[in-house]
C-alpha cells in the first residue's frame, strides 16, 4: 500500500531560542545536520520512490541528507515552505505576546483564519500546499514519497488529511526531524502514525 511521510526538518538555531521562522530562510545548525543524518538512517530499510521539500534551505538540507542516502535527487517546492508569520518572523515568542497579546491570542484561537499582517493563515497555507500534494500523489499511486517541510505546513496537512478543523492545528505536535506516515489511495488517507521521534534517541 502506498505510503506518504511528512518529515519536519533538522534544528535551527532560532528553534533553540524561540523564535518564528516562517519563510525567513534559516540554516540547520549542527544538531538539525545530527539529526537530518538520523533521518536518513530511519529511511534507511524504507523504500521510496521520491523526495519533496520546502525550498527553505533547513528543509532542503534535511531533504538532500535523506535523498543521497536513497540515491535520490530531492525536489524543490515552494508550496511546502513554511506559513510566513509576517511581522512576527525573527521575533521571540515571550516578546510577540508582550508587544501583540491580541494577536497572539487570536492567532492561537482561530489559525484558521488569523492572518498575522503581512502574513498568511492556516487557510492560506493549505491552498497551497494542499493541491500540490495531491497533484504528486496522483503520480505515485502506489509509491511511497517523503515530503520535507515545516511544523506549521505539517500540521496543516495532517488536519487536512484527517479531515479536521484547521482551528485545532495547534493542537499537533510537530517535532523537530519528526516523521509523520500516511496510508493513501487516491483521496482517502489513514493515519499510520504521527511526530515519531525515536530515531533521534
Amino acid at each position: 500500500m502506498a505510503k506518504l511521510y511528512l518529515v519536519r526538518h533538522g534544528e535551527t538555531d532560532y528553534n533553540n531560542t524561540m523564535r518564528f521562522q516562517g519563510q525567513t530562510d534559516i540554516p540547520l545548525n549542527q544538531t538539525g545536520v545530527e539529526q537530518a543524518e538520523k533521518l536518513a538512517a530511519f529511511f534507511k530499510d524504507i523504500p521510496l520512490d521520491a523526495v519533496y521539500s520546502s525550498s527553505l534551505q533547513r528543509a532542503g538540507k534535511t531533504a538532500e541528507i535523506i535523498a543521497e542516502a536513497k540515491g535520490l535527487e530531492p525536489v524543490s517546492l515552494d508550496a511546502l515552505k513554511e506559513m510566513s508569520f509576517g511581522i512576527w518572523e525573527n521575533m521571540n515568542s515571550s516578546d510577540i505576546q508582550k508587544k501583540y497579546p491580541r494577536e497572539w491570542k487570536d492567532f492561537f484561537a482561530n489559525p484558521a483564519n488569523t492572518k498575522i499582517p503581512q502574513g498568511e493563515s492556516m487557510n492560506d497555507v493549505q491552498k497551497r500546499a494542499y493541491p500540490e500534494i495531491k497533484r504528486i500523489l496522483d503520480q505515485y499511486p502506489e509509491g511511497n514519497i517523503a515530503f520535507v517541510a515545516h511544523g506549521g505546513v505539517i500540521r496543516v496537512l495532517i488536519c487536512t488529511m484527517l479531515g479536521l478543523d484547521l482551528n485545532r492545528a495547534w493542537r499537533i505536535h510537530v517535532g523537530n526531524a519528526s516523521v509523520t506516515c500516511f496510508y493513501y489511495w487516491g483521496r482517502s488517507y489513514t493515519l499510520d502514525f504521527a511526530n515519531e521521534t525515536l530515531h533521534l534517541k
